[in-house]
């Protein structure tokens, strides 16, 4: 019953995120602005902005024009819910834990979700990160790891981990390669992950991001000296690390004859 609570939890946020996304340049719009079609203008009722339900029964159409509405609506409601309760699960797995302190930690994921997910998408569609998400990324993250993995000297080896390859690859290339904001976004997440696991969410990224990279100049849709977003592969790479990290990693050791650990 408490996972439903918080599937449905997480289908608000997400509606919430959809707004901050679509007017992040505008933060009051954010608090007063009322929400309306993009295509022709009107105000919609509470009935059409149900998270999920409002798109699967207007047939992913606007009610008043009938022109597509976007999917990234659904998207990142249906993605905030079930991560957020992927999340939850997780953590309440540890039934040694202070009930405070697990509900503290569900906050904290909470909060890092809604920052990441807007990053993801802000990135996607301007190329850029913004700054305040990215500290607040990481303020949030670095709690999350201090609380959650009670492993000090592992939180430094994680955002070491995270941080050090992406800004020598940032300084190296002159920022043509990655841009800063890459590297507090890539230090918060290693965070989120935790230590051995951020070396595996490293590799992921990077091996996601080349086989798009090599994929999309096979099909003919970028050059070799393309600039391609490399958030979204961070964290895709991230979210497979936190929720399979440890299995992944004590797999590797194991094939190297080092155990699981």
């Amino acid at each position: 019953m408490e996972a439903i609570i918080v599937f449905i939890f997480g289908l608000i946020f997400g509606s919430f995120l959809n707004v901050v996304i679509l007017r992040f340049d505008d933060w009051l719009s954010i608090l007063k602005g009322r929400s309306q079609c993009p295509k022709c203008k009107t105000n919609l009722g509470w009935y059409d902005l149900v998270p999920l339900v409002s798109y699967i029964t207007l047939r992913g159409k606007c009610r008043y024009c009938t022109k597509p509405i976007s999917w990234q609506y659904p998207v990142v409601e249906f993605a905030t819910a079930a991560l957020l309760t992927s999340g939850y699960a997780t953590i309440l797995a540890n039934p040694v834990l202070p009930l405070w302190q697990a509900w503290v930690e569900v906050a904290l994921f909470a909060l890092i979700l809604g920052v990441i997910l807007v990053i993801f998408f802000h990135d996607l569609y301007e190329m850029m990160i913004p700054e305040v998400l990215s500290y607040i990324l990481v303020i949030a993250a670095l709690a999350f790891s201090l609380i959650y993995y009670n492993d000090a000297l592992g939180t430094l080896y994680a955002a070491l981990t995270g941080f050090l390859p992406i800004a020598l690859l940032v300084f190296a290339g002159g920022g043509k390669w990655m841009g800063e904001g890459d590297i507090k976004l890539s230090a918060g997440l290693a965070l989120l992950v935790g230590w051995p696991s951020a070396v595996a969410y490293l590799a992921f990224s990077f091996i996601g991001g080349g086989l798009f990279g090599v994929a999309a100049i096979a099909a003919g849709r970028a050059k070799l000296k393309s600039a391609i977003p490399f958030a979204p592969f961070l964290i895709l790479a991230a979210f497979v690390t936190f929720f399979y990290g440890p299995r992944i990693v004590g797999w590797y050791l194991g094939i190297l004859g080092y155990g699981y650990y």
